[in-house]
């Protein structure tokens, strides 16, 4: 019998073309961040040294573009959701419209995307997220600001990361005048005068859990409308272009990779 790939495959395919704004800017700051380092190398220089100006407007685009993968990955997860479980689709009205100008996630904070599945599925997302991101001693009680760990961000912290990467994109796409404050971890931080930073790990967070929130997110809402993995015919596949697209290092270590390693076929070794 052939084996038949899950009905809510197609969103997780074209997140890889989602994300891909938010990965190559991630991808060309990693790399003037390398040269800067072997440029102060050659020059007989310690350590990175401080990164400049260019650096911290190219983390924060990727936080804006990686907001606007999240956007679309779930007005495309839901609507494909939409088409393969109609009885769980709710009679079509303007106001219960997925996508477009009146879209319910067009600020997708987590509040709007557990109301989006709320309304069309009765399911609540949230209970599914689980990030690992990467987390500076300044944001766990020290004062040092190079990311020095990790931290496991599950239920309300997970929702607040969520929420604060849409408040730092709304604020920086809008040039807010009033800094909001933020407090979740891996994600912003704040100066003692209240402006809003975003590092390097920030913009590696954002790519790494838009892809932890993409792989659980589905698979939530798959278990909960009664598609699961059984009998190996109907699995999740992990795919060529996301190898090409970078995804393991975002995943490795993370519950989205255990959950990849368990369930989908053809996980990449790293993963395994």
């Amino acid at each position: 019998m052939a084996l038949l790939l899950h009905p809510l495959q197609s969103p997780l395919d074209k997140m890889t073309d989602y994300l891909r704004d938010a990965q190559l800017i991630h991808r060309a700051t990693q790399e003037r961040l390398t040269q800067r380092t072997t440029e102060r190398q050659a020059q007989g220089k310690r350590g990175n040294g401080q990164p400049g100006a260019e650096h911290s407007a190219l983390n924060r685009a990727v936080v804006v573009a990686a907001v606007g993968a999240l956007e679309a990955f779930t007005e495309d997860l839901a609507i494909t959701a939409q088409e393969h479980y109609p009885s769980a689709k709710p009679p079509r009205k303007e106001w219960y419209a997925v996508a477009g100008p009146n879209g319910m996630v067009q600020t997708p904070s987590p509040t709007n995307l557990r109301k989006l599945f709320w309304t069309f599925f009765r399911y609540d997302p949230m209970p599914a997220w689980d990030w690992q991101v990467r987390v500076s001693e300044s944001e766990t009680g020290g004062t040092n600001t190079w990311p020095s760990g990790t931290a496991q961000l599950a239920g309300a912290d997970a929702f607040a990361f969520l929420d604060t990467m849409v408040k730092v994109r709304h604020g920086f796409a809008h040039q807010d005048k009033g800094q909001l404050k933020v407090h979740s971890p891996g994600i912003a931080s704040q100066t003692t005068g209240g402006k809003i930073s975003i590092h390097a790990h920030h913009a590696t967070n954002a790519v790494s859990v838009l892809l932890q929130y993409a792989v659980l997110t589905t698979a939530g809402l798959a278990g909960d409308l009664g598609c699961t993995n059984n009998c190996c015919t109907r699995q999740f596949r992990w795919s060529t272009a996301m190898s090409q697209a970078g995804w393991e290092p975002h995943l490795v270590g993370t519950p989205a990779s255990v959950l990849v390693r368990k369930t989908w076929r053809n996980p990449p070794p790293v993963l395994q």
